[in-house]
């Protein structure tokens, strides 16, 4: 390696003859661009010859159409300025004449100037400064035919590259440069008529990315579009493409904003935690009597049993306040009936119970993509059947049912939205579903609660979910009319039960950022100049 080094060295630095002699060649052989590159690199090196000075400009113009920078004259040797053309609408395909007119236009070559870092002391007017300018980095100079050299100018730059350089004195000169080859520029004075004339018109191709949709590469086009007013863009979602084609000054940032706006979206881990409680609580207390009330025959009871002497007949009469005279009865002989109350109890009964299911799982999805998550079964429904019978249509021989399956338990529809580094919003979709035990046309009956919402939280924090929850309260009295009926001892003559039954289901979620957004990733500034004077990519 040092060997070859070595032998390369003294052909690194040619002299300002050498230079001249191989431009000489050149021109000679047609090659004025090569030419005048070489007579504007002699004549840097030598500026005390006015020869190789000569020569070059001599040869400016002509090296100009040769790179074909320069726009067609008409017949007074004017240049012709095109209006420009009002930017359209994006289109949603690229057609073949695009194709070929990509293929056409071609972005300008990239310059290739002397590497490093320059003090320039410059003095002279617009002209004599960007010549002296390109020539400290090697480079050769093409001005516009109507260019106007304009007031003598000093300016002083220090520990500059080429860029800098170039860019101070556009400032300076209202003027604007782009590449015509590796080694030659072209200035222009900065107006929209020349912009539109002279400045390069190129198109390029944009690949996109297989995280956007084709909704999203649409309106990516159509922000870029209106944000640079582009003459021309068309995304094909079939080739998966993008043509932006304009003057080099839009089409270069435009480019670059179509890349970073479809970076890959931020990816989202959604921890969830999801709890059902069931409880259930049960009170029965009173005095449970039978429901059956059976009547015996106590037999007849003789006159002598009537007398106002016997104490039973005694306590019955001052129940009943001599209400029945005796007198009326004494000659009857009754037959008398017991009626039993038998098996009767006094009950007091609690129950308390609590079911809990617990499940913890994650989803991933990316920034306003919908994810989905099931847990339970699936039940098969009979939606409806179709008996056949034989040929007599008495007995069926076949029947053909068709079945639904309905997804039971929990189904989960989440969709993230990334907010910079440290907020998520959840778009949630929550449904449950389960058998009721009931039936209807003997198709079973399905509960189904569902929820909407949508929290925002801190990139880590829980984010709790309720409102999938269920509430029945059922009380019941069970005793004898009237009675049961009484103030304040009926309620102890009779059965009471409260059964009460809570269902909660509760959705803990947790967004984890997996890795960061675009908009604090891989963004960059882009410095495109201002609304009138765009800045050329050098």
């Amino acid at each position: 390696m040092c060997l070859v080094a070595a032998a390369m060295l003294p052909a690194a630095e040619p002299t300002a003859s050498d230079l001249y002699r191989q431009g000489r060649k050149a021109e000679r052989a047609g090659d004025v661009v090569r030419a005048y590159l070489l007579y504007s690199e002699a004549a840097a090196k030598d500026p005390a010859r006015p020869a190789y000075r000569n020569r070059a400009q001599a040869l400016e113009i002509p090296a100009a159409l040769k790179a074909h920078a320069m726009p067609s004259m008409d017949a007074s040797g004017k240049v012709s300025l095109d209006a420009a053309k009002p930017a359209s609408a994006p289109s949603a395909s690229i057609s073949e004449e695009d194709l070929a007119e990509l293929r056409r236009m071609r972005p300008p070559p990239q310059l290739t100037p002397l590497a490093g870092l320059k003090s320039l002391d410059l003095s002279g007017d617009a002209k004599a400064v960007f010549q002296q300018a390109a020539a400290a980095f090697g480079l050769g100079v093409a001005f516009d035919p109507d260019y106007d050299s304009g007031p003598t100018l000093r300016l002083h730059l220090d520990d500059v590259d080429y860029r800098q350089a170039l860019r101070a004195l556009e400032a300076a000169t209202g003027s604007f440069v782009f590449p015509i080859g590796q080694r030659l520029i072209m200035v222009v004075k900065d107006t929209p008529l020349k912009r539109t004339a002279l400045e390069p018109t190129i198109a390029v191709t944009v690949p996109v990315t297989d995280t956007l949709s084709p909704q999203e590469a649409q309106e990516v086009g159509r922000t870029v579009q209106q944000a640079f007013d582009i003459a021309k863009l068309a995304v094909d979602t079939d080739r998966r493409l993008v043509l932006i084609r304009d003057h080099i000054s839009k089409v270069r940032p435009a480019q670059a904003l179509f890349e970073q706006l479809s970076h890959r979206r931020a990816q989202v881990m959604i921890e969830m935690q999801f709890i059902e409680v069931d409880r259930s609580r049960l009170l029965s207390y009173g005095f449970r009597l039978p429901s059956q009330f059976p009547v015996s025959f106590l037999g007849a009871a003789g006159l002598a049993s009537l007398d106002p002497s016997n104490p039973l007949l005694a306590a019955a009469a001052a129940v009943l306040r001599n209400a029945i005279p005796l007198a009326k009865i004494v000659n009857l002989s009754p037959a008398m009936f017991g009626v039993g109350i038998a098996s009767a109890s006094v009950i007091a009964t609690m129950t308390n119970s609590n079911a809990k299911t617990l499940l913890d799982s994650e989803v991933r999805s990316l920034d306003g993509e919908v994810a989905s998550f099931h847990v339970g079964n699936k039940y098969p429904v009979m939606t409806g059947s179709l008996l056949g019978g034989t040929a007599t249509g008495t007995t069926p021989s076949a029947a053909l049912s068709s079945f639904s399956f309905e997804d039971l338990g929990l189904v989960l529809k989440v969709t993230p939205h990334v907010h910079g580094t440290e907020e998520v919003s959840l778009d949630l979709e929550a449904e449950y579903k389960l058998l009721t035990g009931d039936s209807a046309n003997g198709i079973p009956v399905i509960a189904t609660r569902k929820i909407e919402s949508k929290v925002r939280v801190r990139e880590g924090e829980w984010a709790l979910v309720a409102g999938l929850m269920s509430v029945s309260d059922a009380r019941s009295i069970t005793g004898v009319p009237v009675v049961s009926g009484i103030p304040l001892i009926g309620r102890a003559l009779r059965e009471n039960d409260r059964n009460r039954t809570d269902n909660d289901v509760l959705l803990l979620l947790r967004p984890v950022l997996l890795d960061a957004p675009p908009d604090t990733s891989s963004t960059r500034q882009l410095w495109v100049g201002s609304e009138t004077r765009l800045k050329v990519p050098l």
